[in-house]
């Protein structure tokens, strides 16, 4: 097996407060390619209740939000004529346009229809296909006219929990000259373990995931779902387009797969009470790589009545995940969905 899955355990013993001795462990494991580790920790009974924005969608939306259909021809910036002659780019309800606080050479920001409040539960397939097939041909414009960018990702973030600022469902385009971190570490290892296999690691890993079956959760056409090893958050759903090893080799049919997939992963987030989620589609312009189009997707959330955050030192100083959930067990619940939507 060219795919390594390795992890270590640690053991914390103590007693309560009436001598009665506990024991805790914490299994540390090893991201397959990178080398990384995350931590599955003991869950107490993690209970979530996701928020409802219908009021602050009534405050924000319409007029006072740009995304929306009274703002959106007449406020939202416009591409230079080299990427499209119409300004913006449109594909169904989709429209893409640039970003106006850019965090990237090319940045464009995608909305998935004149809807200000979607919930989970009401993306239609169409929606997310048209939004991520608008965002395929703008990276495609991007590469056409800068050979220089090399770099390409479409980012979702849904949702205050995950970071996003405008209620309206909407994505962000990357498309650089220099890669982040993520997508850095990914190439040189990438790179190492092509050289040491002969064989693109995101192929070995789906196809290592698909015989083992632990994390197996489910194929759409050329769109395959299964979760993380060692996962980046409590739930870290990875799908990877094992047949498409360029933005130039997604068809529509894929993106209609995908958005299929994303509605099942959406279902189970929804069962364990998580509205709000980060997710990137990480596709290389480099034409001295290999890899082919995947898909991280992670849950964010707060606890309590304090409304804490997900993301402590761990993560953001150690650059350590944390996970409450055992990613053979999310998969098996996702499994079921997946099951159930294709029957």
């Amino acid at each position: 097996m060219t795919v390594n899955f390795r992890k270590a355990e640690e053991w914390f013993t103590f007693s309560d407060s009436q001598g009665n001795a506990i024991e805790r462990k914490t299994e540390i494991r090893f991201d397959p390619l990178t080398g990384e580790s995350s931590r599955l920790v003991f869950d107490a009974g993690l209970a979530v209740a996701p928020s409802d924005y219908r009021e602050a969608a009534e405050q924000t939306g319409g007029a006072k939000c740009p995304f929306c259909p009274e703002n959106l021809w007449k406020i939202t910036p416009v591409f230079p004529k080299e990427i499209t002659e119409q300004g913006r780019i449109t594909q169904g309800e989709a429209v893409v346009f640039p970003n106006l606080f850019p965090y990237s050479k090319h940045n464009g920001v995608v909305i998935f229809s004149g809807q200000h409040y979607v919930r989970l539960e009401e993306f239609t397939t169409t929606m997310i296909k048209d939004a991520f097939l608008a965002a395929q041909r703008y990276i495609q414009k991007v590469a056409e006219t800068d050979p220089k960018a090399r770099y390409a990702s479409i980012n979702w973030n849904y949702l205050p929990y995950s970071g996003g600022s405008i209620l309206h469902p909407h994505i962000h385009v990357i498309v650089s000259e220099s890669p982040t971190n993520y997508q850095s570490l990914i190439r040189e290892k990438s790179i190492a373990f092509q050289k040491e296999h002969d064989q693109e690691y995101f192929t070995a890993l789906y196809e290592t995931e698909k015989s083992l079956g632990e994390r197996w959760i489910g194929e759409r056409g050329n769109v395959a779902w299964m979760h993380a090893y060692a996962p980046k958050g409590h739930n870290d759903f990875t799908a990877i387009f094992p047949r498409a090893f360029s933005v130039h080799d997604l068809a529509e049919q894929d993106w209609e797969d995908f958005a299929a997939g994303v509605k099942d992963v959406f279902a189970v987030m929804a069962e364990q009470g998580f509205a709000s989620f980060n997710a990137a589609v990480n596709l290389s312009l480099d034409p001295e790589v290999k890899q082919a189009v995947h898909v991280r997707l992670i849950p964010r959330f707060a606890i309590g009545m304090l409304q804490t955050s997900d993301m402590s030192f761990f993560q953001t100083l150690h650059q350590e995940p944390l996970s409450y959930k055992i990613p053979e067990e999310v998969a098996a619940k996702a499994r079921v969905h997946f099951e159930i939507s294709q029957s």
